[in-house]
C-alpha cells in the first residue's frame, strides 16, 4: 500500500449482520497491527442491529457464542485489500479477518465462512465468479430527521419511479456522480449505475470477480454509499423495504464457474433450487425482508428457474451464468454469496438435475405448480436450523449462532407496538 500522505488506517470487517466493525489506527501503528492484529471485544457477535443489550446464547446452545465477560478477539488485516478512503482526509482502509486471541479461526466470521466455501470449490476443480448488483434508496433525511417519523412520511430524493430514466438520473447526478467517483477511487469496479423502480431508488452493478473479492467489494460499496450520502446530508438505506408503497431493494448475485461447462451449470442450478428454501433466512435476514416477497415485485419468490426470466427465482443467462434473485439488499454479502455457492456447489457435487425451466410470468402460475419460498423469517429460521446443507457448508457454529440472532430479532418485532396498530386501533377501540 502506498503510505504517502496517509495518516490514519481503518481496520475493519463484517459482523454477521453485515455491519462494518473495527478500529482506526495511526499509520505508525500499521506494521504492528499487520503482524499482530488489533484487539476487539467479541461482543460484536452478540449485538443486535440496534445495539441494545447483547443477545444471550440459548440455554441449549452448543456452538461458539460470546460468553459473559466478552473476551478479546483480533482483527488481522488482509494487506491485499488496502485502499484509500477518498471521502476522508489522508485515510486508508484494510479489510480484516477476525480470529481468536491465539490465532484460531472464529467460525462466525462471514469472510472466513465464504473463504472456506471457495476453498472447497477449488478442491472440486472450479473457481466461482460472482457479480453483485445492489439496490438502495436515497432519502432527503438524516438519522435525526427520521426519529419519530412513520414510514409513509419518509421523503425520497425523487417524487416518482424512473426505471433507467436518463432525465431522472441527470437530476440526481450530483449525488450519483459523486458516489461513482468515490467508489472508483476506493478501488471498486463499478460497471454501471441507474435509477430503479422506486422513488429515489438506485442500482449499482459491480464487475464480476472471484467470489471473495466480489463480496469484499459489495460490503465496501454499502458502507461507501452511506458515507457519501451522509456528506451530502442525505440518508442512504439498504433496508429491504423502507415503505410499504415502495418496491423492495434487492441484492442480485450473478454466479458462474470459471471454465465451467453447460452440464456443470445445470447441476449447479439444480443445487441452487434445492437449497433456496432452507437458506432463505440468510438471503432475507430480517422480518422486513419478507415485505419484498410479493407478486410482480421482481423478487425471487419461488424456487424456479427460467431462460432470461426475471419473474423466476433464478434467471439463466446463456449456458454458464445464472442470476440468483432472492436476496435483499439487507443481506450480508459474504453470507449471501457463501450460501448461494454452497447450494450450487453441493448440486454440482451430487449431479443434481433441475426441473424444467419455466416460461412466462411465474407470479401468475397456478398455486401448487411452483415451489413457494418461506414467507416469514420465523419459517425461514426453522428451516435453516434443520438444514444439513447449511451445517455442512457454512458450519454448525454459524448456523446455531445465526438462528439465535434471528429469533432474537423476531422477539424484538413481536414486542413492538407498530404505527399501523396505533393508527388502526387507538381511536376505534
Amino acid at each position: 500500500m502506498l503510505r504517502r500522505g496517509i495518516e490514519t488506517v481503518i481496520l475493519a470487517g463484517a459482523d454477521t449482520h453485515g455491519i462494518m466493525r473495527g478500529k482506526r489506527v495511526p499509520i505508525a501503528e500499521l506494521d504492528r497491527a499487520a503482524e499482530r492484529g488489533v484487539a476487539l471485544c467479541d461482543v460484536v457477535w452478540a449485538l443486535p442491529v440496534d445495539e441494545r443489550e447483547p443477545v444471550q446464547p440459548p440455554p441449549d446452545h452448543a456452538g461458539y457464542f460470546p460468553r459473559p465477560g466478552f473476551t478479546d478477539m483480533r482483527a488481522v488485516p488482509d494487506l491485499e485489500t488496502a485502499r484509500i478512503v477518498p471521502w476522508h482526509d489522508r485515510t486508508a482502509l484494510l479489510l480484516c479477518d477476525f480470529v481468536s486471541r491465539d490465532g484460531g479461526a472464529i467460525p462466525l466470521s462471514p469472510r472466513a465462512v465464504l473463504r472456506s466455501v471457495v476453498e472447497r470449490a477449488r478442491a472440486m476443480g472450479v473457481e466461482p465468479i460472482v457479480g453483485v448488483e445492489l439496490e438502495f434508496y436515497v432519502l432527503r433525511e438524516t438519522p435525526r430527521s427520521v426519529l419519530g417519523k412513520r414510514p409513509s412520511q419518509l421523503m425520497a430524493v425523487d417524487e416518482g419511479p424512473s426505471v433507467y430514466g436518463i432525465v431522472a438520473a441527470s437530476r440526481h447526478e450530483p449525488f450519483a456522480g459523486a458516489v461513482r467517483a468515490m467508489l472508483l477511487r476506493h478501488g471498486l469496479a463499478v460497471e454501471a449505475c441507474n435509477p430503479e423502480s422506486g422513488p429515489g431508488q438506485f442500482e449499482i452493478n459491480l464487475r464480476a470477480a472471484p467470489a471473495l473479492r466480489a463480496a469484499d467489494e459489495a460490503f465496501l460499496l454499502k458502507s461507501a454509499v452511506k458515507e457519501v450520502a451522509a456528506r451530502q446530508e442525505l440518508l442512504a438505506t439498504f433496508m429491504a423495504k423502507p415503505r410499504s408503497d415502495w418496491p423492495g431493494s434487492s441484492c442480485h448475485l450473478h454466479l458462474s464457474l470459471r471454465e465451467g461447462t453447460s452440464s456443470a451449470m445445470r447441476h449447479f442450478i439444480g443445487g441452487l433450487l434445492d437449497g433456496m428454501a432452507e437458506l432463505t433466512a440468510i438471503f432475507a435476514p430480517t422480518p422486513n425482508s419478507y415485505r419484498r416477497f410479493v407478486p410482480h415485485s421482481w423478487a425471487g419468490t419461488t424456487a424456479t428457474w427460467g431462460d432470461d426470466n426475471r419473474s423466476a427465482g433464478l434467471r439463466a443467462i446463456g449456458a454458464t451464468r445464472v442470476e440468483h434473485r432472492q436476496a435483499g439488499a439487507d443481506a450480508n454479502p459474504y453470507l449471501a454469496v457463501a450460501a448461494a455457492l454452497a447450494a450450487g456447489l453441493d448440486g454440482l457435487r451430487r449431479g443434481c438435475e433441475p426441473p424444467p425451466p419455466v416460461d412466462g410470468d411465474v407470479y401468475a402460475t397456478v398455486d401448487g405448480a411452483v415451489r413457494p419460498l418461506p414467507a416469514t423469517l420465523a419459517e425461514a429460521t426453522d428451516l435453516l436450523e434443520r438444514s444439513a446443507l447449511a451445517r455442512d457448508w457454512l458450519g454448525s457454529d454459524l448456523v446455531e449462532h445465526y438462528v439465535a440472532m434471528r429469533r432474537d430479532e423476531l422477539a424484538a418485532q413481536a414486542a413492538s407496538v407498530t404505527d399501523w396498530e396505533t393508527a388502526r386501533y387507538l381511536e376505534a377501540l
